[in-house]
């Protein structure tokens, strides 16, 4: 149904992402798989290693040099009701920022959305969102950048966020 994402970028390189997938489930999977402890996990294990290759899909750099998002965490709760729940997953990377000017790169393939989407960045105070390219709506607040898109856009390709520290 919708999809949300934050990241978090520290002034050391550190890139902290969680990703939350909306969906509805009238027919409650996910609520009875909640219950059977192996079965959750075995589900939980093949979400993890999906995202994981999704993410290995991509390309990301920080300042020109590869960098590999890894999936850290993966979990499904639920929205207050059982027909509600979301997964998410905590993913990190780190790339080496310059004293000033850095940009983040990355290349994925383009889709339509089938759901809205929106994503938070956030940088460390004191860094100035310089440029941002994507085929995604956005508004920079200080130093943040709000991105979204509606069902049906067309998202993905190059994408890249150039900003300075100071």
């Amino acid at each position: 149904m919708h999809a949300s994402s934050f990241f978090s970028v520290t002034r050391d390189g550190e890139f902290h992402q969680l990703l939350q997938y909306d969906y509805y489930d009238p027919d409650g999977f996910y609520f009875k798989l909640e219950k059977d402890e192996k079965r959750f996990a075995e589900e939980i294990k093949t979400l993890w290693h999906s995202m994981q290759g999704y993410l290995e899909e991509e390309t990301n750099k920080v300042n020109g040099e590869l960098v590999f998002p890894e999936v850290k965490f993966c979990d499904i709760q639920f929205r207050g009701k059982r027909e509600h729940p979301f997964i998410l997953w905590i993913i990190t990377f780190k790339g080496v920022f310059q004293r000033r000017i850095n940009n983040y790169e990355t290349i994925t393939e383009e889709e339509e959305l089938e759901y809205d989407c929106y994503a938070i960045w956030q940088f460390p105070l004191n860094t100035k969102i310089l440029q941002v390219e994507s085929k995604l709506n956005y508004d920079i607040f200080g130093n943040r950048i709000i991105l979204w898109a509606d069902q049906g856009m067309k998202i993905g390709g190059y994408e890249r966020i150039q900003f300075e520290f100071f």
